[in-house]
Formats: structure tokens, sequence, C-alpha cells
């Protein structure tokens, strides 16, 4: 099959959307498929921040050996991300598309980059399969989420299959209009290099970063809406008992001067350690001196980072929010309610000074995790895509 992945989050901007898709393209590409993004441009910043070289020619080049067809954009100002663009659907990606005669493209988000998708699957008379990643309501102010969910449910019924990596999200679109049909389908987890670290091997990854005490870690963008504030504050009540605890928090974000200004209102701004973007080495590395795996986001349908720590033998304590709930089984991590940095505290508290039980925890989620290997997410979206193909030829 000929497959055209259509993304508004994409290479080189930190995105677990466009990680998750390239993932996937990876492996559907090693399984023999053909398959091209259509993405937008981004500023060279972006690729700087990632430590990723700007191309020659910003409107084609390769990501980890796969085609991306970039359309023109501008900056998206006061996004989560700081790097988000907004692409102008003008059909540049046509061309491209004509040569390569896409069988299906698959839609991941309803903006810019999302109408060309549905330019495209009427131009080239293919299925259009969609997915949506997330709650569009908690990226609008108030007064506009009952609009901007109703448009989500419109822009989707464009779509002869839809996803989402938890049902719930598809039953919200039903309230709203939603009637195409479509299923929840796991976003797969790269994990090769996070593999669980022996007590030694955790005492030495800490010794490296400096560590002298327990551990928390989150890994992320640094966003509002990903609450490293609860963190913080958790932090707080924790390294009162825990003196020399430390607060991991990588990645960048809108959120993160105001978070640094957080740790220092709240004395503890010597527990935390925010490190910036990291490569995936050594992202590793920083999960396997990690002790607890904390997450707080009330806007993820999953979170491949929380796949990473379980992959990694780090048990998980997360928000009782969005998608969380279905990717945090009992016997691998706590559920709390959003925003109770409290309740996070005690449940912290709870696997820091249990190690036979966060031992258990986290040989339950190494196991859990292994059901979101490329290898198994890809084989799901072969059928959907050959599913599709049959339908539009019937």
């Amino acid at each position: 099959m000929r497959i055209a992945y259509f993304s508004d989050d994409f290479y080189p901007m930190i995105t677990g959307i466009g990680d998750t898709i390239l993932i996937t393209g990876k492996e559907l590409s090693r399984r023999g498929h053909e398959v091209v993004y259509i993405a937008p441009r981004y500023a060279k910043a972006t690729y700087e921040k990632t430590d990723r070289a700007y191309p020659a020619d910003p409107a084609y080049e390769l990501a980890e050996g796969l085609p991306v067809v970039r359309l023109p954009s501008f900056h998206i100002p006061f996004s989560p991300t700081g790097q988000s663009r907004f692409a102008i659907p003008n059909g540049s990606s046509f061309a491209f598309l004509k040569s390569f005669k896409p069988d299906v493209i698959h839609t991941q988000s309803p903006y810019g980059v999302g109408w060309e998708a549905l330019r495209a699957a009427r131009r080239f008379g293919v299925p259009l399969v969609g997915t949506n990643h997330t709650a569009v309501e908690d990226f609008f102010p108030a007064g506009t989420r009952g609009i901007m969910r109703k448009y989500d449910a419109w822009y989707y019924n464009h779509c002869d299959f839809v996803t989402a990596p938890y049902a719930k999200l598809l039953e919200r679109m039903r309230e709203k209009g939603f009637t195409k049909p479509g299923r929840a389908v796991a976003n797969p987890a790269e994990l090769e290099l996070f593999t669980p670290a022996t007590p030694a091997e955790r005492a030495e990854h800490k010794r490296a970063l400096g560590l002298t005490g327990p551990t928390l870690l989150y890994v992320g963008r640094l966003g509002v809406e990903k609450r490293v504030d609860v963190l913080i504050r958790a932090l707080a009540l924790l390294q009162k008992e825990f003196r020399t605890i430390t607060l991991i928090a990588t990645g960048h974000g809108a959120a993160e001067a105001g978070l640094k200004k957080l740790a220092v209102r709240l004395g503890v701004e010597k527990n935390m350690y925010f490190t910036g973007f990291l490569s995936r080495e050594a992202l590793s590395d920083v999960y396997k001196a990690a002790d607890v795996f904390a997450f707080m986001s009330t806007s993820d349908s999953q979170s491949i980072s929380l796949m990473q720590a379980y992959a990694t033998g780090t048990p998980a304590v997360c928000a009782r929010a969005r998608g969380l709930p279905d990717y945090t089984p009992s016997e691998a991590g706590f559920l709390v309610e959003p925003g109770d940095h409290a309740a996070l505290a005690e449940k912290l508290k709870l696997l820091l000074t249990d190690s036979a039980l966060r031992e258990r925890m986290g040989a339950a989620a190494t196991d859990y995790v292994k059901k979101f290997s490329p290898e198994k997410i890809a084989l799901e979206w072969e059928q959907i895509y050959r599913d599709a193909i049959a339908r539009g030829l019937s």
C-alpha cells in the first residue's frame, strides 16, 4: 500500500503525535509499504532546539529515511510548544501526491494540513482515514470550546473511518454530531532503548547525574496543560521528609519560566533539575535513574513518555484525566484527581518508601507495555487501511 500521512504536528517539533506517526510509518515501510508525510514547514529555530539540521530545501526533506512534503506555514502565537505552525492548505502537496499515487490518506488533525488532506482525498479519489489524538477543547479558551467540539465532529465526519487513542474521545465526539464508524487504537511506542535497570545500574545512573536521593521524573513538553506545577507543589510537600529528593523535568515549553519561578517561590529550586531537550539515548539514561514517574497532564490521550517509563520498569502516578486512566493499570501505577498535589505526594511517598511495592509495580509495567510495540500496532493499521480501501472499491 501507498500511505500518505497528513499532520499539523510533526518532526522536528517536539510532539507526541509526530513521534507516533513516524514510528508507525517506519514500521509500515519495513513491512513493504510506501509512506509519505505532509506537514508544515518549521522555523530554523525549531530544528536547532532539537539538534537537527535545517533542510537545504524547506519544502521537502527526509525524516528518518521517509519523505516529508512541507506546506508553507506561519507561526501560531501563544501555542503550548512555542513551535506550532498553521499550514496553508494551498494544494502544494498535490504534485508529489500525483506521482506517489496514494491508496489511502490518513489525517491526524483538523487544521491547515488537515484541510489539505480533505482536498487531497477528493482530488485523488482515495479513502480518508482520520485519527483524533486529543480533546480539542483543551487548547482553546472556555467560551469557544463548545464550538470547537462541534467543528471537530464536523471535520471527522468527512472521514471514512476514525480512530482515537481512547474510546471516550470518540464518545465525546458523538455527543457533538460525529456519526462515522471508528474505534480506539493505541499509539505505538518505540522502546528498544528503554529497558529496566537493576538496582546497581539505577544507582550508577543517579551518580552520573549527580543525584544522591529519591528521584521523580517527568518527561514531556513544559506546557500549561501538562500541569508540571502540580508536581512541583507535591515536591514541596515531599521535600520536608526527603531532603535530598529530586524532580527531573525534561523538555521545553511555554510554561518553563513560570515553573522555575514556582520552584523558587516554594523553596525547592535546589530539588529541581530542568534538563531541556534530551536525545533518546540521554532520555533512556534519565529514566533509568528515576524511582517513580509522575504525570499530571489533563490533556494527554496516551502519553508515549508514560510508555517509556513502563518499559524501564518505573511505576507511575498519573492524573485521572482524558486517556490516562486507560493506560494506567492498577498493577503498574496509581491515579489521583487532576490538580490534587497532596494526593499525588501521598502516592509518591508510598512508592518511595515501599521498595517491594515499587519493584512489583515496575515489573508489571514492563510486562504491560509490550502490547504497544510498533509491530503489533502496525498490524492493526494494515487491516484498517485495507478495509477502508476495500470499502472504497465496493
